[in-house]
């Protein structure tokens, strides 16, 4: 029997298990490549071009750090791109290093870590481009510190203000760093060969959290997708505006259970799921109903309460590697996968 969505764009149906419904929403589920004028490939394949074509990035892109000088800090060795999803408790933070050297930080955490020593310690001297999804304060905390510590070049947010006094201090830092502000807006940041995709919050968001601004990483082949802490009702705006199947899902809401529906893990199809959390955080999280969803369709989900640090790195082919505080490694491709420990 076919699933239909619930009041809340949810599929459902009676005793089926979750992978049962999932699998039945893929069937309607279909990637719209809107910004990139592309026709949508079909449930559960790959798309044969960029997420965001060469024609969408000449009409959209921002291109972050081209006029750099001197050598680019934090470039990876390799050659290869790494997302690394920064422990900093019950909070986000997450750091993109291009092969060339260009940074991006998503999100800044709260603000009893020390954000900057850990960007530091991944080689980073500059950030090209720092992204607020939303101004909680466990996602802005560290942002203040940042700009006061370490040369910010472009700035977003999602334009909604907040009463907190964490926000009220951002923005007048964000203020006196004469940083240039990028709306939230369908359009693409290009860090090098890197490209984030820009997904735009509702303009209607009854909440902050589904006011949180979408990340699309994309690396040749390679896919990763954040999303803030989005809620049911965003991630049925973002499936409307168009996600791809990725490799890297960060789970929305640290894991909480509106932050996953079967409809958006049909779309998405994560191979690996990343769940930023604190460890004993009074919210549960993450929540045991979440957890089995992303079991269902995931070969690997890693925390950062339990694992630590978690960085992915990621090459331009679309193979990638997981290495986490616990130096545990996944090395993945195609749906294949090996799991090796070491010393």
């Amino acid at each position: 029997m076919s699933a239909e969505p619930d009041s809340q764009g949810l599929c459902s149906h009676g005793g089926d298990t979750i992978k049962q419904i999932i699998d039945a929403c893929s069937n309607r589920v279909q990637w719209r490549g809107v910004m990139a004028g592309c026709e949508p490939t079909g449930a559960g394949k790959k798309k044969p071009n960029r997420w965001l074509s060469a024609g969408a990035f000449l009409a959209f892109a921002v291109v972050l750090g081209a006029c750099a000088s001197g050598t680019p800090g934090g470039s990876p060795a390799d050659g290869s791109t790494r997302i690394i999803f920064l422990d900093v408790g019950q909070g986000d933070a997450t750091l993109i290093l291009s092969p060339e050297g260009r940074v991006a930080l998503v999100d800044a955490g709260p603000s009893d870590v020390d954000l900057v020593s850990q960007l530091r310690r991944h080689g980073v001297d500059t950030v090209d481009v720092a992204i607020a999804t939303h101004p909680h304060a466990d996602h802005i905390g560290g942002m203040a510190a940042v700009f006061s510590e370490l040369p910010v070049r472009h700035y977003m947010d999602n334009g909604v203000p907040h009463t907190t006094r964490t926000y009220r201090q951002l923005m007048e830092t964000v203020r006196r760093s004469g940083v240039t502000y990028l709306e939230a807006t369908g359009r693409s940041l290009r860090l090098g060969s890197v490209y984030l995709g820009v997904l735009p919050p509702p303009s209607d968001a009854a909440s902050l959290n589904d006011g949180s601004i979408g990340i699309v990483v994309e690396f040749g082949a390679f896919e990763a997708l954040l999303t803030g802490d989005s809620e049911i009702e965003e991630l049925n705006h973002f499936l409307g505006l168009g996600v791809p199947d990725v490799d890297v899902l960060k789970a929305a809401h640290h894991g909480s259970r509106d932050g996953v529906s079967p409809a958006w893990l049909s779309a998405t199809k994560p191979e690996v799921v990343v769940i930023s959390c604190g460890r004993g955080n009074p919210y549960g999280y993450p929540h045991s109903w979440a957890l089995r969803y992303y079991e269902t369709v995931a070969s690997g989900i890693y925390r950062t309460d339990t694992d630590g640090e978690i960085i992915v790195v990621a090459r331009e082919d679309g193979e990638y590697s997981i290495i986490t505080g616990r130096t545990r490694t996944l090395a993945q491709r195609a749906g294949r996968s090996v799991t090796t420990s070491f010393d």
